[in-house]
């Protein structure tokens, strides 16, 4: 296995910083999967290169020259340098002991040649290499009908009164507080971290994502957020595909991103594609990326895959994971002064609901709790109107027409005002009557329709605000309160009434830690 060294990887980035500002080298790449011969391969495929593998550096003594042509041992880059630069790189580098070694040259030749103290081992056309062998053509079949839904925990059920499905939202492993695993890493690494994974009055409130301020004399920042949703994966790839590039720009856009300066990042985790069904699901996943990285203007500027991830039952089924797909955000922040945090602020301001509330309930994490949400349909992000929300909610905030944000995902409506209150140590008295006769309070309370937020407005920003955000779904839910706890009606029906205790019991403990 490939061992990484931080404090290595930290002398190679600040070497490779200088090297860049003073234009020592003219192109670069990382040496990751297939080592040096996808790096070197790549890297010289308009001209030609030849690679001498006596020269390359080795970790372990007795590497055939194979293995150290396709060794992905950690921490190294390939970079073309001039000859006329190459003292003063090498300079560069013994100065932060750095280790850096010429193995070879870029030719014109267009062959990749390898040789082992000068016994040639490969000379191949890179014409030949790279578009000389036929492409594997797979079968794919997708059949909508063969969508399944993810089984529940079976730990709760639609007889469970309103408090009690919250409760046991909020206790769902992919709810519940990540705090004991967030506090194991150092995420105040220069102390640039502006926004932190961990917000609020007692910094223990799930914050949206995080903002770095990596230049101390500048305003600008970036932020970083990510969005996952495996259970939607099982039903659709297409819809969870969009659904993890919304949520991934909502939890940017809510503390202060730029959802126009966005650039974003796949990791898929599937099953094995040579199997018709599985293919068929990955290209839909695919496609789900295209369409919303045109929609909103966000280019993948990297990515990953984790394929035939599979394993057999003892009765010889092959059994895939839920097909996986996580999206990585990295949003420019104009003025780290104007982002703003999920936690409440204040009593007597409004709460606001922004986006547009449908009966997609399934897939959701109620359903996940055993709960029969019928024919409901799965969260679709409606890519005609989500990029103007996003974009019209980040003018208000860096107007700083807001005093909180926080955006709603699993769970829904319920979780998000819930989780707001842990973070704030206030209350919300809310009304639900006033999105309308058309949804069921289930609906109102538990939907995961994608691109909506929470926002908390000061009475004074109230007119500016509802001006700002002109043309954008807009609803007035309720107050925020003094007491710490979760008032929500549905006209002259009282849904539920929870303390704020409660609420954090239930969302720090996990399942382990309820009571009902």
């Amino acid at each position: 296995m490939q061992i990484g060294d931080p404090i290595t990887e930290k002398k190679v980035l600040d070497v490779l910083l200088q090297a860049r500002d003073q234009r020592l080298y003219s192109a670069i790449t990382d040496c990751g999967a297939g080592g040096l011969s996808s790096a070197v391969g790549e890297m010289g495929a308009e001209t030609g290169v030849t690679v001498e593998l006596a020269e390359v550096p080795r970790k372990y003594a007795g590497l055939q020259p194979w293995e150290v042509w396709i060794s992905e041992a950690q921490e190294r880059m390939v970079l073309a340098v001039p000859p006329q630069h190459l003292d003063r790189f090498l300079a560069l580098c013994a100065s932060e002991d750095v280790e850096a070694t010429p193995i070879g040259r870029f030719s014109d030749d267009k062959h990749l040649k390898v040789t082992n103290h000068g016994a040639t081992l490969v000379d191949l056309a890179m014409a030949f290499l790279h578009d000389g062998r036929p492409q594997r053509v797979l079968e794919a079949v997708w059949d909508a009908k063969t969508g399944n839904r993810e089984p529940g925990t079976g730990v709760v059920g639609s007889q469970f009164a309103v408090p009690d499905l919250l409760l046991h939202l909020l206790a769902h492993p992919n709810i519940a507080s990540k705090e004991r695993i967030i506090r194991t890493y150092d995420h105040e690494v220069g102390g640039a971290t502006v926004v932190k994974p961990l917000v609020g009055v007692q910094m223990d409130g799930p914050g949206d994502a995080a903002v770095l301020r990596p230049l101390p004399n500048l305003a600008i920042g970036l932020a970083l957020g990510n969005g996952i949703n495996p259970r939607y994966g099982r039903i659709d790839p297409y819809w969870m595909a969009l659904a993890a590039v919304d949520e991934a720009l909502r939890n940017i856009v809510a503390v202060g991103g730029d959802p126009t300066r966005t650039a974003i990042l796949d990791n898929f985790c599937w099953g094995d594609p040579r199997r018709a069904d599985r293919m068929a699901g990955l290209v839909r996943a695919c496609a789900g990326c295209y369409d919303a990285a045109l929609a909103f203007g966000t280019p993948f500027i990297s990515g990953k895959d984790s394929l035939n991830n599979e394993y057999r039952t003892v009765d010889g089924e092959r059994v895939a994971i839920p097909p996986t797909l996580l999206i990585s955000a990295l949003a420019h922040v104009p003025d780290v002064a104007r982002c703003v945090t999920m936690d409440l602020k204040a009593a007597g301001n409004s709460l606001y609901l922004v986006g547009v509330t449908r009966a997609e309930l399934r897939g959701s994490h109620l359903e996940a709790l055993g709960v029969d949400v019928g024919n409901s349909a799965l969260p679709q992000v409606d890519l005609a109107t989500a990029p103007q929300v996003f974009a019209t909610l980040h003018s208000a905030i860096m107007a700083g027409l807001l005093r909180s944000c926080h955006d709603l995902s699993e769970g829904g409506l319920a979780v998000g005002a819930a989780e707001m209150i842990i973070g704030g140590d206030l209350g919300l008295d809310l009304e639900l009557a006033t999105l309308g006769d058309e949804l069921s309070s289930q609906e109102k309370l538990f939907s995961e329709s994608p691109s909506r937020f929470l926002v908390e407005v000061a009475p004074e920003q109230a007119a500016a605000f509802e001006a700002q955000m002109h043309g954008v779904a807009l609803t007035r839910l309720g107050t925020v309160t003094t007491t710490p706890e979760l008032l929500i009606r549905d006209g002259k029906r009282a849904l539920l009434r929870l303390s704020g205790d409660q609420l954090r019991q239930a969302w720090k403990s996990g399942l382990d830690g309820l009571e009902i």
